[in-house]
């Protein structure tokens, strides 16, 4: 039996980061750019030549997408190589190109709106949009730079990393940087961008899902397109200033503009890529536990649920579908596909009579493979395993244990034939697949593409999500993966949860904020494990006040190491659960709208307050409230024995649907507050689509009538409704007239 250790290194033994400051940081050199010496027109970018403080040279490139979009590229020369941001639509995008003025001074580039001031000695750097403004940082103490704005840092081996410094002001905000469990805004805070397991924690700067992507409400956005490890320092170290640091000699990215962080947020969207709308059943609830242990099992909480009239769509098997459960031998979970038919026998005919009753299935998986298996020496010989510099095979690392391959998925015929695995899976009546892990790619790992895990931690992410999306979609037409890690790209890979999180008060609210974060960084669908995952005998006030905030989430799934069917938590617990569900299921048809909303312009489900209200000064502060579309506002209860909660209601009236009366906004309400029940108010002139009456299931739904419930003075209205197909339907309401062509009955009702 391994016994666990606390170890004064890093977590596991994993190099997460370095938790010092970026610049005057002991052990380090910096050399940074001082002036511009050449500017040279190319046909679709422009190369600056710079010095730097030691006297060598560097080359800044810089290149137009749109008026709205800037590329840049910096490293000393000779220019350095770095992987290409494969993951990325954007790097397809045609270049631009730009048009220099200069004199011995100052130079001058332009494409459209996008305006380029350079000064070549001492050099900066000035790029404008309208009223926006984007300047290096120039900022020095006692005539030495604080965060110099261009330029790299070598430590004692001699690695190179590249950095980028700008000015910000005081009450300037900024969102983004993926799924972090601290405040959503992200001023006078430093972000490690790195995806790393958080061992079944939310209470530090480890994070499954790593977007280097920053907004600011000034009205730009930075993207470094890159798999290295960043740095970011957000007005920490210099409150005048903001840095990010690539863990290498060449630095790229994009510089984006718009006029709102709405904006900002569908531009990263476009650059990221958008996810497809789901399958509608996707949306439902689903329940599920580390791990349902066998197929009797399952059948007795499907008919514990129908019991108590709890509508649900999906069952999930976790850990337990496989023949083999690894853990015990390696301290990290595999996946050799071998079907565990003691514990789930006849699997087809399992899943055959769930779907014709309309319960869908989903699995468990990860990409590891365990030593002495048939799928790990069938890799081995085929050349499939990913290898380590010194050409052995790479193995997975957690605490100083393992032999575990991972399934090189740079390698097309790789790629190939752990999809096949995948597909033979997903062909037994499987619905969707869970992908965890892939957070453990060693940074002496080599790769098929000719890259080391250095450059490939990250991107390999986005290959998992893919390829694990791409077997669904063979399969059944639409996917969800409901994966843990993340990455850039993977938003288009509809679906995500926050991974292991603790079952605590204080676990609900960090999860609450990684969900907000994430959603400034391409994820728009997200759920937690309503409950918490790590947590044996959870407390019923806390699986409550979770279940009513999960229930309202873009997605909904019961999850953890132990039971979470409301029935272990008392009839109190089951009859809010039930109501939480109806309520869910009655808002599916808003939900569809705001998920072709997400395909049309890559917005989350769920919002922070400040994508709908970002110039109203007091929502930049509140992370325990959200929005589900632009229309409703969820509150959720998060500390325990609460029975009063302040609420902030932003400008204009705001309808509240238990107390069933209006409330004036730009105010702070004191609400008392009941444990059935959270405060939830809904916009006035919104129009909110609704099911007429309560549904089961999510998979027929085509005959159930829908409600387009217009609250406060609606005089008009238009928007879109999806069926149980995705097929889409568009109605309007102007003068007392609804048109509409949904197969469905679609009527209109007022809320005053």
């Amino acid at each position: 039996m391994m016994e666990e250790h606390i170890i004064n290194r890093a977590i596991n033994g994993w190099d997460y980061q370095n938790s010092d400051r970026l610049f005057y940081h002991d052990g380090y050199h910096y050399d940074y750019v001082t002036d511009a010496t050449a500017i040279v027109e190319k046909e679709h970018s422009v190369d600056i030549t710079l010095t730097l403080t030691s006297g060598k040279a560097a080359c800044l490139t810089l290149a137009a997408l749109a008026d709205d979009t800037l590329a840049f590229e910096f490293s000393p020369l000779p220019v350095s190589h770095e992987m290409s941001a494969f993951y990325l639509p954007v790097t397809e995008w045609p270049r631009q190109a730009l048009t220099v003025r200069q004199n011995s001074e100052q130079a001058q580039l332009h494409c459209g709106e996008l305006n380029v001031t350079l000064t070549l000695s001492p050099f900066s750097m000035q790029v404008r949009r309208g009223d926006t403004l984007f300047t290096l940082s120039g900022k020095k103490v006692s005539r030495q730079p604080v965060t110099p704005g261009l330029g790299i840092r070598i430590n004692a081996q001699g690695q190179t990393d590249t950095f980028l410094s700008w000015e910000m002001k005081n009450g300037q905000h900024f969102y983004g940087l993926g799924e972090k469990f601290g405040s959503v805004e992200k001023s006078q805070s430093r972000v490690t961008s790195y995806v790393m397991d958080a061992c079944a924690t939310n209470s530090t700067d480890l994070s499954y899902k790593a977007h280097p992507i920053l907004l600011s409400d000034a009205g730009y956005g930075i993207m470094l397109a890159t798999a290295r490890r960043t740095h970011w320092e957000i007005g920490h170290f210099c409150f005048e200033s903001a840095s990010a640091l690539s863990e290498s000699a060449l630095l790229r990215g994009y510089l984006f503009f718009g006029d709102s962080l709405k904006a900002l947020v569908q531009r990263q969207a476009e650059m990221q890529g958008k996810p497809d709308l789901p399958a509608p059943w996707t949306l439902g609830v689903w329940y599920s536990r580390c791990a349902y242990q066998s197929a009797e099992e399952v059948l007795g909480i499907k008919k514990q649920l129908e019991e108590h009239q709890l509508p649900f769509d999906v069952l999930h098997l976790d850990v337990n579908w496989g023949k083999h459960y690894w853990y015990k031998d390696f301290w990290v979970d595999c996946c050799d596909f071998e079907w565990g038919h003691a514990h789930f026998p006849q699997p087809e005919a399992f899943f055959a009579d769930l779907e014709k009753e309309h319960v869908a299935c989903s699995v468990w998986i990860n990409p590891y493979l365990p030593p002495g298996t048939d799928i790990y020496r069938e890799a081995l010989e085929k050349g499939y395993l990913v290898k380590t510099l010194n050409g052995d095979i790479a193995h997975v690392y957690r605490r100083n244990v393992s032999e575990i391959g991972i399934p090189d998925l740079t390698h097309p015929q790789a790629y190939n034939w752990w999809k096949a695995h995948l597909i033979t899976l997903l062909r037994r009546g499987l619905k969707a697949l869970k992908p965890d892990y892939a957070d453990r790619i060693p940074e002496d790992a080599l790769f098929y593409n000719g890259y080391s895990g250095k450059d490939m931690h990250n991107a390999y992410i986005w290959l998992y999500a893919k390829v694990c999306y791409e077997a669904t979609q063979e399969v059944h037409g639409t996917a969800l993966v409901w994966k843990r890690p993340g990455f850039l790209g993977c938003g288009r890979f509809a679906g995500t949860w926050s991974g292991d999180v603790e079952s605590t008060f204080e676990g609900l609210k960090h999860t609450l904020r990684g969900g907000l974060s994430v959603g400034f960084s391409g994820e728009c669908y997200w759920s937690s494990d309503i409950a918490g995952f790590k947590g044996q005998n959870v407390d019923p006030e806390l699986y409550i006040r979770w279940s009513q905030v999960g229930m309202l989430c873009s997605l909904a799934r019961y999850h953890g190491v132990s039971p979470r069917e409301p029935w272990h938590f008392g009839q109190r617990a089951v009859d809010i659960v039930r109501r939480y569900s109806q309520l869910r299921y009655r808002w599916l048809p808003y939900l569809l709208a705001l998920g072709c909303e997400a395909q049309d312009k890559g917005l989350p489900l769920m919002r922070h307050l400040a994508l709908e209200f970002e110039r109203d000064p007091f929502v930049h502060a509140i992370d325990d409230q959200f929005m589900l579309g632009e229309n409703i506002m969820i509150v959720p209860v998060l500390e325990p024995g609460q029975r009063q909660r302040s609420v902030y209601l932003p400008a204009g009236r705001w309808y509240s649907l238990h107390e069933k009366r209006w409330f004036d906004g730009q105010r702070v309400l004191s609400v008392d507050i009941t444990l059935d029940d959270i405060p939830i108010y809904i916009r006035e002139g919104a129009i909110i689509p609704v099911f007429a009456e309560n549904t089961a299931q999510m998979k027929t739904f085509n005959t159930i009538p829908v409600v387009l419930k217009g609250y406060g003075d609606v005089s008009q209205g238009s928007g879109t409704l999806a069926d149980e197909n995705r097929n889409r339907y568009c109605w309007t309401f102007a003068n007392n007239t609804l048109r509409c062509d949904y197969p469905g009955t679609v009527t209109f009702e007022n809320v005053r």
